[in-house]
């Protein structure tokens, strides 16, 4: 028997597992197990006041970091106080790279950094939406390649309709979720957090939410599996507005694994 282990944000906690690597978080067992369960009030209360606390700029349990470092203004005032106007918004919040969430998650890229340079040379020449990319505020705790530089190196002379919010600025990353009509995440919880609210999510790295049995029972609305980076023009077909996605449940339009 082999046990893997990471360190959890929270104090004197570690994430253990058996015979998995335990940052790949294979979930399936347990959701065969408990997926059907209904949770009782103490443990919906429990997650609510996590995601409250992800939400609103607080710390949560023993946890020794903000998950941010900004208070909520509300979608419509960060649209004017990032000079957004009424075109789609598209939403790419990043992960930190090298972080143990990232590695070994490619699907259809060599790396995290890779798709990210791919996807903003791609929406470059997609002037009817605004692509907001929040670069994961972690950054500011590491050392090492920024994925700020990424979309720099990609695009030097940065179109007007790319937004790029550094991890140094204190933006609320939740008011971009709620004016955003579609999510492009690589392993980031915010991608689940996106869905959960009823934003349409392309997941392009393998991440556990992405897949299996999890998202076909809770997802509300059809999968679609783009084959390539230059599938992304398909997203056309569902809208790019969410209103129609205003339903309990969870939209996951996953990249196949064997389509890099």
């Amino acid at each position: 028997m082999t046990v893997t282990y990471e360190f959890n944000d929270q104090r004197e906690q570690v994430w253990l597992s058996q015979n998995e690597i335990v940052m790949r978080q294979h979930i399936d067992e347990l959701w065969q197990a408990r997926g059907r369960q209904p949770l009782t009030e103490p443990e919906r209360e429990k997650i609510a006041a996590l995601e409250d606390a992800r939400t609103s700029a607080r710390k949560y349990g023993k946890g020794t970091r903000f998950w941010q470092d900004a208070a909520s203004i509300g979608g419509e005032q960060l649209r004017t106080t990032l000079g957004l106007d009424k075109r789609p918004v598209i939403l790419l919040p990043t992960n930190v790279l090298g972080d143990t969430l990232t590695l070994g998650r490619n699907i259809f890229t060599a790396s995290m950094a890779e798709w990210i340079d791919k996807t903003v040379r791609y929406f470059a020449g997609r002037k009817e939406i605004q692509l907001v990319v929040r670069v994961h505020p972690g950054e500011r705790l590491m050392k090492g390649p920024s994925m700020q530089g990424v979309i720099e190196r990609a695009l030097p002379e940065r179109p007007e309709h790319i937004h790029v919010i550094g991890p140094m600025e204190k933006i609320n990353t939740y008011d971009i979720m709620e004016i955003a009509s579609l999510g492009l995440a690589y392993t980031t919880t915010v991608g689940l957090e996106m869905a959960m609210r009823g934003v349409p999510v392309i997941a392009a790295g393998n991440t556990h939410y992405a897949g299996g049995d999890l998202p076909t029972s809770l997802r509300a609305g059809r999968n679609i599996m783009p084959s390539s980076i230059r599938s992304y023009p398909t997203c056309r077909d569902i809208a790019w507005t969410r209103s129609r996605w205003k339903q309990p449940g969870i939209m996951l339009i996953v990249f196949s694994s064997n389509s890099r």
